[in-house]
């Protein structure tokens, strides 16, 4: 219970309120007076009671309720209880018909494949008589068509045999024509006749082929022969190309090598004249070294000098001979300047 103060609504009769300070007997005239014990107790003390006799109703009143809502709440169990009754019978019928109708449906779900199996075979055996009357109609057809070839055939024959009955009259008169003991005798002279004829178409279709034979084999040889005299055409005309080729190779080397020669003739003049022009050049260094390089002599037991050593001479001759020209032209007045290239 909360500690806080409840406010209670007091209802009081239609009495007279009055404090009575001495309890004594009631009278008759104080039936209607309503009387009130004297407080002696403090403010918080009645305050307390009050709020314990409140707490008291308030918990009878909750437990009141309570018992209210324990009845209401057993009602409702109850009526729960018949419901969930009602519920699973409805339910156990429900599945009781939910198991009819899935009977009902397997059984009409097996007829229809039945009826559909019943049907694919009618099906099939429809199309089965349909391609099989077909296949007779077709047969039927092909039987007329062949029929109708076998009678313009018959039609033919018949024509053939009237139009052959001359055939057999002249053979007759040609087996009356003919000699005693040409034909073996038999009992029917027309087959003998025919035989003779048979023989000799055979004999001449066997000389027609064996001359047909001989014409190819000889077409054959001549075949041959062309091919040959082809190919060794070619070859003719291979070895005449090869020989050409050949004979032009063979001018070509022939004039590269008179080229060549003429080349070599120029080479070995050339060499000649160098020959004899290096013979003039040493000779002329030879010369100088020996009429205006005097000084350098050999001495013994060395080796004379080479071309090389004579033009180094030379050279230092000269280089030497260039300073006293210098020389002189720094010492001596322009009028008596010698000419260059005077030594």
């Amino acid at each position: 219970m909360s500690s806080s103060f409840h406010t209670t609504k007091l209802e009081f009769d239609q009495k007279k309120n009055v404090f009575v300070t001495q309890l004594g007997e009631p009278d008759e005239e104080d039936y209607n007076v309503r009387k009130f014990p004297i407080v002696e107790e403090s403010e918080w003390a009645l305050v307390k009671d009050g709020n314990r006799t409140l707490q008291s109703t308030l918990l009878l009143q909750k437990q009141r309720e309570m018992a209210v809502v324990d009845q209401e709440l057993e009602a409702k169990r109850r009526e729960f209880a018949v419901r969930m009754e009602r519920c699973m019978t409805k339910q156990n019928e429900l599945r009781v018909e939910q198991q009819k109708i899935k009977e009902r449906v397997e059984k009409f779900d097996r007829f229809v494949r039945e009826n559909e199996v019943k049907r694919q075979r009618a099906l099939v055996k429809f199309q089965n008589e349909r391609k099989q009357q077909e296949i007779r109609e077709h047969e039927l057809v092909v039987l007329k068509e062949k029929y109708d070839n076998l009678e313009k055939r018959q039609k033919k024959l018949v024509s053939k045999i009237e139009d052959n009955r001359k055939f057999e009259r002249y053979i007759q008169q040609v087996v009356d024509i003919l000699p005693e003991g040409y034909l073996e005798l038999s009992d029917n002279m027309l087959k003998g006749v025919i035989s003779r004829y048979n023989t000799l178409e055979q004999a001449n279709a066997s000389l027609l082929q064996e001359l047909m034979q001989k014409d190819d084999s000889i077409d054959r040889a001549q075949q041959a022969l062309a091919e040959l005299t082809k190919t060794k055409t070619d070859e003719v005309l291979s070895y005449n190309s090869t020989i050409a080729a050949l004979h032009s190779q063979l001018e070509k080397c022939y004039q590269h090598t008179v080229r060549k020669e003429e080349e070599t003739l120029r080479q070995k003049i050339h060499h000649r004249n160098q020959c004899q022009l290096y013979g003039q050049l040493e000779l002329a260094i030879k010369n100088i070294v020996d009429l205006k390089c005097r000084a350098v002599k050999v001495k013994p037991g060395q080796k004379p000098h080479t071309l090389l050593d004579k033009l180094s001479i030379i050279q230092k001759y000269l280089l030497e001979r260039e300073s006293v020209y210098q020389m002189s032209l720094e010492t001596a007045t322009p009028a008596s300047t010698p000419a260059p290239g005077q030594f």
